[in-house]
């Protein structure tokens, strides 16, 4: 046992070696990563705490930390058979400061920087850092809760084995729409969203998903569910669930959401 065990992390660590856009998810997102065969299934949650809150005389600065999960040879599907993952095979944290500018009607104007690591595997692991700029509105749009962002991104990794570091650049333009259903569980109304991603990739990280390069222009659209209000975890809100379908050239596949979609 404890051989298959080594030839496991062995087989992964040589994987990760081959293929490591990955350690991107913090800006690319929840989705598939190819690692030289092995799919690396990643998920992502965000804590976000306002310092100090934006007004339109005064900037706002708001603490970000953003949290991957990664799961080997993982697909949405089995979620529905065997149930959440109860093993993380990679994982990152990259915490940073938005400045948030109010302009216009409400728009949030936010630059923004971060700097964290990632550890996928015992031999595989490095320092990540990002900067970009978000233009987002939250506002009422014929009964949804509408939600609209603009984010241009760049991130970069440093990585501590003898890998190339790498980096990748990104024009995203999502949107976001939420309402309540009427139905109820335990007095806490079902909440539908319906959200919409466009992404002009500028500069894509090495070996994504298949032998190409990836599409420079890619699409999502996808469905969540949650409750007004949300159940509680401890300290945390339950996070939104869903599914998305993501249109990418050969990268196109389904991905299970959890949390925020973008």
């Amino acid at each position: 046992m404890a051989q298959a065990q080594t030839a496991n992390a062995r087989n992964e660590d040589e994987a990760v070696g081959r293929s490591i856009s990955y350690v991107f998810a913090t800006d690319l997102g929840s989705g598939i990563y190819d690692l030289d065969g092995r799919t690396l299934q990643i998920y992502q949650f965000w804590y976000r705490k306002n310092l100090r809150e934006a007004t339109p005389e005064k900037f706002g600065v708001r603490f970000e930390l953003p949290v991957t999960f990664g799961f080997f040879d993982f697909k949405p599907i089995d979620v529905l058979s065997h149930g959440i993952p109860t093993r993380v095979d990679s994982f990152s944290v990259v915490p940073g400061l938005a400045l948030d500018y109010i302009v216009g009607d409400d728009w949030h104007v936010m630059p923004y920087a971060r700097a964290g690591f990632s550890v996928a595997s015992s031999s595989v692991d490095g320092w990540l850092f990002g900067a970009g700029l978000r233009v987002e509105r939250t506002t009422d749009f014929h009964g949804w809760d509408s939600f609209v962002r603009t984010d241009l991104a760049f991130a970069g990794a440093n990585y501590r084995a003898d890998i190339p570091n790498d980096s990748f650049a990104r024009l995203r333009q999502g949107f976001d729409l939420r309402r309540g259903l009427g139905w109820k569980i335990r007095e806490r109304e079902v909440e539908l969203g319906i959200y919409g991603i466009f992404d002009v990739v500028l500069d894509s990280p090495a070996e994504p998903l298949s032998q190409d390069d990836g599409s420079v222009i890619q699409a999502e659209f996808g469905f969540t569910f949650s409750t007004r209000p949300r159940f509680r975890i401890w300290r945390w809100d339950a996070p939104r669930l869903g599914f998305g379908y993501r249109l990418a050239g050969e990268l196109t596949t389904w991905r299970f959401v959890i949390g925020q979609p973008f």
